[in-house]
């Protein structure tokens, strides 16, 4: 499940290679299949295809041949999709989501056997996919288009749909093994029985993996100098010091001497004036976190009487994430008063504070600095169905989920205690002193954050025939839907003088939704009625009212048309419009709130906003991010229209294309690179509703706030933020970025499709060839509603134009291999940095390319080895390094590339 962390170079056997013999071979396991209770996505009419969207399935065969065993970045390996936030190489490797389009995590559903669940995440809440086992999956369904006219809220960009195994016989258990920068290792398994009229399924798994250090990379370190970018070990008066500390006096840093514990002279400090011994702190993180994951799924279904079937659902998944944050421990500011018996005399300024930057972590390694982080989902669904005359059907769902999640348990600085442990001997602590030191434990502080996440939903459907026309029946699904959303959050820091834990923050948000849905499908011309060009003709129309005890009421309507003119060609089109309604954790500012000192690069030549920091060309700013209130619901438009080709002549041949488009408003993300909002004059102009300038008046004295431009003052006092330790003086600020998640204007996307699949036979084996390609044609992105839009594709943290997958598969008997491209077009990096007081001009980021194999060999001859499948899967086998993007602190774009280099993977299974 691992070797999926790669985002963009993941799962490339699957997805479209192995459809074409799905119909030819037999199933890994032996499984019954009844065609009246299979799910299909995109619809809520029984055994009804959906009309007019296109779609995208991967076969049970196509998962167990991928060599990349994760659900989210499988479906982040389709070129429709993307991994901007999305895979766990992005997310440290902690929680994934899915993001299709390139609009997001939350503009897309995730179901699980066409149901939610209850979300998962702290500060973001995701419908994580790797909830579930592998091994339970039995196909994925993904929707490219709108469809909260079926779903309700979050269906946008489109509807990704994990189905599992369904009367399921027999047993099966697989042991992975995965090696990349990091080892990880896996254990899944199912197990199954049906009888007569039901059935009960059960499947678990368990993988772990080790921590990445930041340092293994090093375009991932602070010192970016090789490749033509800064040291950020030393920027301005932010520094990460070696063992010995450094001092900062205004805005000037000085390096320290090591003195075994003397306070140092003053001429040996001078001598070291902006040269302090640094350390580069990727050394002290970890990247990618250690991880381990439990996960488990029960289905048991039973016919109780004829026509009469209950079925139970239960998920559970436990996962536990620890790796080396820090927080600031290797720069931990020690506040030197006058009166300090570790003042350094003789400086300049002498009757001012002196701040010493002492390095922690250097000084007590044996002091755990690791942030572990839990998160345990339950959840539980019943289901029942009932025939009714007339070929009628009702349904109902009843879903309880829960999560309880300690998002952020780490240790933290207690800036409480820096600002007086210098003051008085009495605390032990001598900052000059280097090594492990008793007195230096009360620098460390604790920092829990704790979320609970409730969902109730019940839902009742009925669907069944309406009428009869010349064509065939007309059907209708209709139904009402009742959830209720709870969100708990508890904060609680030791940042006092006694260390005792305080409550930051108590918060708790509730949601109630009612909903109403209708759907039906006419079906217009049939083969039979001998209409020219007109083989069938089919139409579905639905709508969806929901009504928000805290986001109002909407209304989506969705039209789908699906014409074949003959055996050979179809073509669909469809329309209908989305929303998305703002998490509880979005809506309430009390969840997540920041407010930070940082330096952002300042290309305006203003002086009114004036550099501080020449060489880098950079600025301290006061940036807020967090959450805000009275978010309003996203809402979208899409259409789409497009067609499939399969030549009677060349009957293994499919040829597709799709042009989609989205006019997406109300956009609820963070500011986007709100750090490059000084980069440039036309930035500013961008941004400029969400930046204050505020230059701070030569009186301010550092740590006053009665001496700030009072322009800072609301943000300063804000009783919904959290502050970083930082070096920064707060009189060198020029402005206020006001940040965080907004209603952020408007996007229009609109982009076109291909797919090419071919088998073909011979006498030797078969062979298919496969190729998917997304070519976005349009991007354009307002900041405010009512604001100009923007071109914003091909550019730095935005979706790139063009992404393919390329794969030719083989196989003959028991034998399987395959070879995959997976391209990520070119873009324009417009977010450089500054070097030596010299912004660095555009670049344009080359392609990326990397290639994936597999060799497979199932034993199914009845002998000693019969139902053991042996694989050995690589990706990027070419060790492709992915491009250098000089934009920020490292020199890598996660949205668009990978760290991880070749990935091995061996895997056995056994079938019993």
């Amino acid at each position: 499940m691992r070797a999926i962390l790669m985002g963009t170079t993941a799962a490339g056997v699957v997805l479209t290679g192995h459809a074409a013999w799905a119909q030819q071979t037999a199933a890994p396991a032996p499984e019954a299949v009844e065609v009246e209770a299979i799910v299909v996505t995109g619809t809520a009419i029984r055994g009804v295809a959906p009309v007019g969207s296109a779609t995208v399935g991967m076969t049970r065969e196509d998962l167990v041949q991928s060599p990349a065993k994760d659900a989210s970045a499988l479906v982040a390996s389709l070129p429709q999709a993307s991994s901007q936030g999305t895979t766990l190489a992005s997310s440290g490797g902690r929680a994934a989501g899915v993001n299709l389009r390139g609009l997001g995590n939350n503009a897309t559903l995730v179901l699980f056997d066409s149901r939610r669940v209850v979300p998962q995440g702290g500060n973001a809440q995701v419908s994580d996919p790797n909830l579930i086992p592998f091994s339970a999956i039995e196909r994925v369904e993904v929707v490219t288009d709108g469809a909260s006219a079926i779903y309700g809220s979050d269906a946008v960009a489109g509807v990704v749909n994990y189905i599992t195994r369904r009367n399921y016989d027999g047993a099966e258990i697989t042991g992975r093994w995965v090696n990349s920068l990091y080892d990880q290792y896996v254990i899944d398994g199912v197990i199954g029985r049906t009888w007569e009229g039901g059935g009960v399924m059960f499947a678990g798994s368990w993988d772990k993996n080790d921590s990445v250090p930041r340092s293994t990379r090093d375009y991932m370190r602070q010192d970016l100098r090789p490749f033509g970018g800064n040291d950020n070990r030393l920027v301005g008066t932010t520094v990460y010091p070696g063992a010995p500390g450094a001092l900062i006096i205004g805005n000037t840093v000085y390096g320290l001497p090591q003195t075994n514990g003397a306070i140092p002279n003053a001429a040996d400090v001078l001598a070291l004036q902006g040269t302090p011994e640094l350390y580069d702190s990727s050394y002290l993180y970890d990247f990618y976190t250690a991880r381990e994951r439990h996960a488990a799924m029960f289905k048991l279904r039973q016919e109780v009487a004829p026509g009469f079937e209950l079925g139970y659902t239960g998920i559970y998944n436990l996962r536990e994430n620890s790796s080396r944050a820090g927080d600031g421990f290797e720069r931990v500011s020690i506040r030197l008063t006058p009166d300090s018996p570790y003042y350094i005399p003789g400086m300049p300024n002498p009757t001012a504070n002196q701040t010493l930057v002492y390095n922690f972590s250097l000084n007590n390694p044996d002091v755990s600095r690791s942030q572990d982080n839990r998160e345990e989902t339950i959840n539980h669904s019943i289901d029942m169905t009932l025939d009714l005359p007339r070929d009628y059907r009702f349904s109902g769902l009843l879903t309880y989920g829960k999560t309880d999640s300690c998002n952020v348990c780490q240790p933290q600085v207690n800036t409480t205690v820096g600002n007086v442990i210098a003051s008085n001997a009495s605390w032990g602590f001598n900052p000059y002193l280097l090594g492990s030191q008793p007195g230096a434990d009360a620098l460390v502080g604790g920092f829990i954050q704790q979320y609970d996440t409730v969902l109730f939903d019940a839902v009742a459907k009925i669907d069944g025939p309406l009428f009869s026309l010349p064509a065939g029946e007309v059907r209708l699904a209709a139904g009402t839907e009742f959830s209720r959303h709870k969100l708990y959050l508890k904060a609680q820091n030791t940042l006092n003088l006694a260390g005792d834990y305080q409550t930051s923050r108590f918060t708790k948000s509730m949601r109630e939704v009612k909903s109403a849905f209708a759907e039906v499908f006419v079906p217009i011309v049939s083969e039979a009625q001998g209409v020219p060009l007109m083989q069938s003709l089919d139409l579905s129309a639905a709508i969806r009212y929901d009504s928000y005890s805290d986001a109002g009421d909407t209304t989506n309507p969705k039209i789908g048309l699906t014409w074949r003119p003959n055996e050979e060609f179809l073509v669909r089109a469809s329309w209908g419009t989305s929303f998305r309604a703002p998490t509880l954790i979005e809506a309430n500012p009390a969840t997540v709130g920041q407010t930070n000192r940082v330096y952002v690069s300042n290309g305006l030549n203003d002086p009114n906003i004036p550099v501080t920091n020449p060489a880098s060309g950079q600025s301290a700013v006061l940036s807020r991010t967090g959450n805000t209130a009275g978010l309003r619901p996203e809402s979208a438009t899409i259409w789409s229209l497009g067609g499939e080709y399969r030549p009677n002549y060349l009957p293994d041949l499919k040829l597709s294309l799709t042009y989609y488009n989205v006019n997406y408003e109300d956009r609820i993300e963070n500011l986007p690179n709100q750090t490059l909002i000084l980069s440039s004059p036309e930035n500013l102009a961008l941004y400029k509703d969400f930046f204050i300038a505020a230059p701070q008046p030569t009186s301010c004295v550092n740590g006053d706030y009665s001496t700030y431009n009072p322009a800072y003052l609301p943000w300063l006092t804000d009783p919904n933020a959290v502050y970083s330790p930082s070096t920064i003086n707060d009189c060198s600020m020029v402005g206020v970025i006001a940040g965080g998640r907004l209603n952020l204007g408007q996007v229009k996307q609109s982009g076109l499709d291909f797919g090419v699949n071919y088998l073909h036979e011979t006498s030797i084996g078969d062979f298919a060839f496969n190729a998917s390609v997304s070519k976005v044609l349009n991007l354009e992105k307002s900041v405010v509603a009512g604001g100009p839009l923007f071109d914003a594709l091909d550019t730095y943290g935005f979706q790139v134009s063009e992404r393919g997958r390329f794969n030719v598969n083989y196989r003959r008997d028991g034998l399987t291999a395959n070879v995959t491209a997976n391209y990520v077009g070119s873009y324009l990096n417009n977010a450089t940095i500054t070097v030596g007081g010299v912004k660095l001009p555009d670049t344009e980021i080359p392609a990326w390319t990397t290639w994936d194999a597999g060799l497979a060999y199932d034993f199914d001859d009845g002998g000693v080895l019969d139902g053991v499948r042996v694989a050995v899967n690589v990706q990027n086998f070419t060790d492709e390094q992915p491009p250098i993007v000089l934009s920020g602190t490292t020199a890598v774009d996660l949205g668009n590339h990978n760290p991880f280099g070749r990935v091995w993977s061996v895997e056995l299974t056994k079938r019993f």
